[in-house]
């Protein structure tokens, strides 16, 4: 058991590096663009990147998805490159379809006075070819991760960021330029990982257009459109709301808070969706499969509530960090512990969701988050109005974990497992306590308050000591690993 969750934390950890990699620009550069760019402008970012992943989410039809499902099961080398050359073919054909369409499309609505902020649908014909050579990325990195080729993956991200930062720090400061080199920036980077993975595609394509295949994957791939796209609204629909009700720098300062408390998605998450899901599909046949399940949800959970702990915590520190001092932009500091619980829910009902992709029954998931997703609307439009910011705080929150119980209902009833309920509740309990602890600490100066939030997240692990939160083998584990720190560091 611990070898195959010792494989599995191998697999996160890898390709956790090319996950932070690819976000880790927009993270890196929110100082320059907080200190450059004003909290009204950054509203417009903040509107345009529920769009990016909602036109994404559309024109990919989750075949990058879909690819990992039929490649799986395959053995034989020259069928599984006939199914990437027909997911190549069908997306290619599909986004260029798309583009001929959205720019006249994009010209006169922009013309039409459509847009609320000013160049608009400048920033979306930029954005177009963005998404068209993101979803062939998705393609590469989908090829990569099946054929187990960690390397060439981290390197493909770390060349993506580097040319994603270094444009951006020119685009800003060089030429003195807004929002709009965000997008230029990101696209040049996104063409230049599709041209240095360019051979390596070639190579895994045999010229094999299988109609009835793809016809298949579609039918699989196309609930989880809806499920990704009612997902994105579920989590960034409220901006479109907020900027309806709200000024523009409270949308701005909104989105601003949020990429805090999206830290936990970017560096935990995501990372672990893509290391683990392929793993997870070639574990369905073994006989241990449902018990190491049920180990690794309790393993994940203990890294969102630390890191989510670790986050809420330093929440004030860190947006002072990161907006460069801007004023403007600490608003919607108070709303990161909700932002950031939010996420752990979603990593938990992401975990939950996947027994529904082992018994192929992704209708299920479709179901359930177009309905949180209404549900989301409808309590935005009602509480916006009346409590503000917060509102769309609570909501994400809310929703979050009505989608985590449908989903925990629906997949245990088809794909049931003996989850760790106790050591589960533990985590989320002693989490919660010590946040509320540490979160009002004004009174003291900055010194003290560094030097008691440190001290809370080290009781977290102490504490969960104490409450009889790891077995046997966990505690020898733990002690094995500390005798060889401890014969390092004596070294």
């Amino acid at each position: 058991m611990f070898d195959k969750v010792k494989l599995s934390t191998q697999q996160v950890l890898i390709y956790s590096i090319g996950n932070i990699a690819t976000k880790m620009a927009g993270f890196v550069l929110l100082p320059l663009i907080a200190h450059n760019v004003s909290v009204d402008q950054y509203g417009a970012l903040v509107m345009l990147e529920p769009t990016w992943q909602l036109l994404s989410a559309f024109l990919a039809l989750s075949l990058p998805s879909a690819l990992l499902r039929w490649l799986a099961p395959e053995k034989n080398l020259r069928k599984q490159k006939e199914i990437i050359f027909t997911v190549v073919m069908a997306l290619i054909g599909i986004l260029v379809i798309f583009n001929l369409i959205a720019y006249p499309l994009n010209r006169w609505l922009g013309s039409m006075g459509a847009y609320s902020y000013d160049q608009f649908d400048t920033y979306l014909a930029y954005s177009f070819p963005l998404v068209s050579f993101d979803i062939l990325n998705l393609v590469v990195l989908s090829m990569l991760r099946f054929h187990e080729r960690p390397v060439f993956y981290i390197i493909l991200n770390l060349v993506k960021l580097t040319v994603n930062i270094v444009l951006n720090v020119y685009f800003i400061t060089g030429l003195g330029m807004g929002i709009e080199s965000v997008i230029l920036s990101q696209l040049a980077a996104s063409v230049l990982l599709n041209l240095i993975s360019l051979p390596y595609l070639l190579k895994n394509l045999v010229p094999k257009f299988d109609f009835g295949m793809l016809k298949e994957m579609a039918s699989y791939g196309f609930p989880l459109v809806f499920t990704t796209a009612s997902a994105i609204v579920l989590q960034l629909g409220d901006r479109f709301i907020l900027g309806y009700y709200l000024d523009k720098s409270e949308v701005g300062a909104y989105g601003f808070g949020y990429k805090i408390g999206g830290i936990i998605n970017m560096f935990v998450i995501q990372s672990f969706q893509l290391g683990f899901l392929p793993m997870a599909y070639k574990m369905l046949n073994d006989p241990d499969a449902k018990r190491f399940f049920s180990r690794m949800l309790t393993y994940f959970t203990f890294v969102l509530v630390f890191s989510a702990l670790f986050l809420t915590l330093f929440a004030k520190e860190l947006s002072i960090f990161l907006s460069w001092g801007e004023d403007s932009y600490q608003s919607a500091v108070y709303l990161v512990p909700l932002i950031t619980f939010s996420f752990v829910l979603k990593g938990m009902q992401y975990y939950f969701s996947l027994g529904l992709h082992y018994v192929k029954r992704t209708s299920y998931n479709a179901y359930i988050v177009v309905f949180c997703a209404l549900l989301s609307i409808v309590m935005n439009i009602v509480l916006i109005p009346v409590l503000g910011v917060i509102a769309a705080a609570i909501t994400v929150t809310l929703t979050t974990a009505v989608m985590g119980a449908l989903y925990l209902y629906y997949s245990q009833k088809f794909y049931y497992i003996q989850f760790e309920t106790r050591r589960i509740l533990l985590l989320l309990g002693i989490g919660t306590v010590l946040f509320f602890i540490g979160w009002e600490l004004e009174f003291l100066n900055l010194v003290w308050v560094l030097i008691i939030k440190s001290v809370l997240v080290i009781l977290f692990p102490i504490l969960l000591y104490r409450g009889r939160f790891f077995d046997k083998d966990e505690l020898n584990r733990l002690k094995q690993g500390w005798e060889i720190v401890r014969g390092l560091v004596r070294k």
